[in-house]
């Protein structure tokens, strides 16, 4: 009786870093890889080599003794995977399959423990799980913030919550794919939920017009992605699709009118407008950085100093209290920033007689 074991042998964010690194430097990379893999299985007198293009290679050990062909075939995917590393740029994730008398079967659960991917991460040699047990609930809930981004139109925002969360959910112990998969369709739906707006008469969710958003080939996908990486990506993609984009300049507007507002509070942080606005921190950063080529610190700053300087030059009132009026805890705060951004002490600024800008 002979019995194989399959070795899936899966080059880590490789689609990722196609799209990043370009199409002409990924098949070089493959090139090399294929070289890897081909001579690491030529050695091996009951091994063939079986490409699944374009990133993919199936390794199939044939033998008399399950024991010892497990054993043989975990030694060979620890060499794969250091062949990989020491000859591309590139780590892999080489996945084994239980003995079976059916190449096909082989195949398959090499394939099935492949999966296991999408919630261990890469650069790894996979055996067969023991059992599997999903967890009962997702550690972590985020709906009440995912309303607010989704709400606001800060689609990247919301995506880089999901992402993270679906990170913290991959460390629960005993989680498996499916669970995994089945947490995120659900946050998904949830999503189209939020967006939606349109209501059928009794105020429920008109889901005909809502599944438009989100079709079915979108949800089958997630059922075939087992790299993290490509994972987040597919999110940025889904919820720009998902998501009504948000009048970034609307944003942005209201940020700087809180701000304008509130700059002398000493407490006043970039989470504090953020809530205010109904906008993510990073997306607020992002629309400073993107529209006015600078930093939310720099702006608030700027508001900061300007006033100061137009209280030292048009008042008697000591450091400390211009300090305070201008959200700045203590006189050196203020100081400090005034060394930094202008050039000089706030009391050097006084005695120089210098005007604030207009």
């Amino acid at each position: 009786m002979t019995y194989a074991v399959a070795a899936l042998v899966d080059i880590d964010d490789f689609m990722v870093s196609e799209k990043t690194r370009g199409r002409p430097w990924a098949l070089r990379q493959l090139q090399r890889a294929d070289h890897a893999v081909r001579s690491a299985a030529s050695a091996r007198r009951d091994a063939t080599c079986h490409p699944r293009p374009p990133e993919e290679w199936l390794i199939v050990l044939s033998g008399a003794d399950p024991g010892a062909l497990m054993s043989d075939a975990e030694e060979l995917a620890e060499e794969l995977r250091a062949r990989i590393v020491r000859e591309t740029a590139w780590t892999a994730t080489v996945s084994l399959g239980a003995p079976s008398l059916e190449h096909l079967a082989a195949e398959r659960d090499a394939r099935r423990v492949n999966d296991y991917k999408l919630v261990l991460g890469g650069d790894r040699v996979i055996a067969p799980p023991a059992h599997e047990s999903a967890a009962p609930a997702p550690p972590v809930r985020i709906e009440q913030e995912l309303t607010r981004r989704v709400r606001a139109g800060d689609r990247n925002g919301a995506a880089g919550l999901l992402a993270g969360w679906v990170d913290r959910c991959a460390r629960e112990p005993g989680v498996d794919p499916r669970t995994l998969r089945n947490w995120l369709i659900g946050q998904l739906l949830f999503v189209v939920d939020v967006a939606n707006r349109s209501r059928l008469a009794d105020g429920s969710t008109d889901w005909v017009e809502a599944c438009a958003r989100l079709p079915i080939e979108d949800i089958v996908m997630v059922g075939d992605i087992h790299e993290r990486s490509y994972l987040h990506f597919w999110l940025r993609e889904t919820l720009g699709r998902l998501m009504p984009a948000a009048p970034r300049r609307d944003v942005l507007a209201l940020a700087e009118a809180y701000l304008a507002e509130h700059y002398t509070d000493a407490g006043l942080r970039l989470a504090t407008v953020a809530e205010a606005v109904s906008a993510s921190p990073y997306y607020i950063s992002h629309l400073f950085a993107e529209e006015r080529r600078t930093t939310f610190l720099r702006h608030l700053t700027g508001l900061r100093l300007r006033h100061a300087r137009r209280l030292l030059a048009t008042s008697a009132l000591p450091v400390d209290v211009v300090a305070a009026h201008t959200g700045y805890p203590t006189a050196k705060a203020l100081r400090s920033a005034f060394r930094r951004y202008v050039g000089c002490s706030p009391t050097e600024y006084r005695r120089a007689g210098l005007r604030p800008e207009s």
